[in-house]
């Protein structure tokens, strides 16, 4: 069963431009501890927050 994997927003823009980058990836640990059918989500998850942080959006 996939679940959406959601990584939550910081409360405000971190003074350190690669903090965003940082957190987004954080989303990637513990990722061998799940199934792989799971990984797909938090791939996705990871790279929208990527994409979001390096567009301004974030």
């Amino acid at each position: 069963m996939d679940e959406f994997y959601e990584i939550e927003e910081p409360a405000a823009a971190p003074a350190d431009p690669e903090a965003g980058v940082r957190h987004a990836l954080d989303a990637l640990d513990g990722l061998d501890d799940l199934p792989p059918a799971e990984h797909v989500a938090r791939f996705e998850a990871v790279h929208d927050a990527l994409r979001a942080h390096l567009s301004g959006d974030a």
